[in-house]
């Protein structure tokens, strides 16, 4: 497990022989791992549930949620674990073995004990992490790679990840992403607003409660990176 503030590196290749080959030969091929992305699990986190309206919820609690969302009134134990198994599902029917998992930080609510049931409940090996906000120091010891933030080089792009939303960032002005979450889908407006814009927010809020791939993030950037170019290149003349 590595930790630090600030990291950057680039996503190693994976060597596969190739037997659907038709003329294979002992020829080795190298591929990629997909690489995805989430944010704000809130696992176990049943206010965030309610505060969210979380589409979880039993029809008395749609009620209760409808009359007073910050009420003092708690989320069934059902509700929680029917979050909790449909985030960790998604995941995992998303998400191979051989990929690369980045969760954005707000894993989850509760201490090391509940934290490490939760990240068995996963099954990709290679978990890596931003801290959140709401997560703990000992469960960096979950993770693979474990930042504040920081940069991933992934098939020629530069990706800046931090749990919060920034309005610049490391390579910005240069054509690097930015992916984010902590604000639950609240920045979708605005973001949608700036066709040049180069960052996402990743959390589960703004996804459909499931993780993200790098290729459909690369396809959401693909005419947004068309503007920026045009804009920067405007910049120039």
């Amino acid at each position: 497990m590595t930790a630090c503030s600030w990291f950057c590196f680039s996503i190693p290749l994976i060597t596969i022989i190739d037997f659907s080959d038709p003329f294979f030969g002992g020829k080795k091929k190298f591929i990629m791992p997909e690489l995805w992305f989430t944010a704000d699990l809130h696992l176990g986190h049943g206010n965030i549930i309610k505060y969210c309206d979380r589409p979880f919820l039993s029809e008395s609690e749609k009620t209760w949620v409808a009359e007073d969302r910050r009420g003092s009134w708690k989320v069934s134990a059902e509700t929680v674990e029917r979050h909790d198994a449909a985030i960790l599902d998604a995941i995992n029917e998303r998400v191979a073995e051989d990929d690369v998992l980045w969760i954005l930080g707000d894993f989850c609510l509760g201490a090391i004990e509940e934290a490490a049931a939760y990240r068995a409940r996963i099954r990709c090996p290679k978990v890596n992490f931003v801290r959140g906000n709401h997560d703990l120091p000992s469960y960096d010891s979950l993770f693979g790679k474990v930042i504040d933030q920081g940069m991933v080089k992934h098939e020629g792009r530069k990706i800046w990840l931090n749990h919060y939303p920034m309005r610049s960032w490391d390579k910005a002005f240069h054509g690097a992403w930015h992916l984010y979450g902590h604000v639950h889908g609240r920045l979708a407006g605005e973001d949608e607003a700036n066709p040049r814009l180069l960052a996402r927010d990743v959390g589960v809020d703004a996804t459909g409660f499931v993780p993200v791939s790098f290729t459909e993030i690369k396809d959401y950037m693909a005419p947004r990176e068309k503007v920026f170019w045009e804009w920067r290149e405007s910049l120039d003349g």
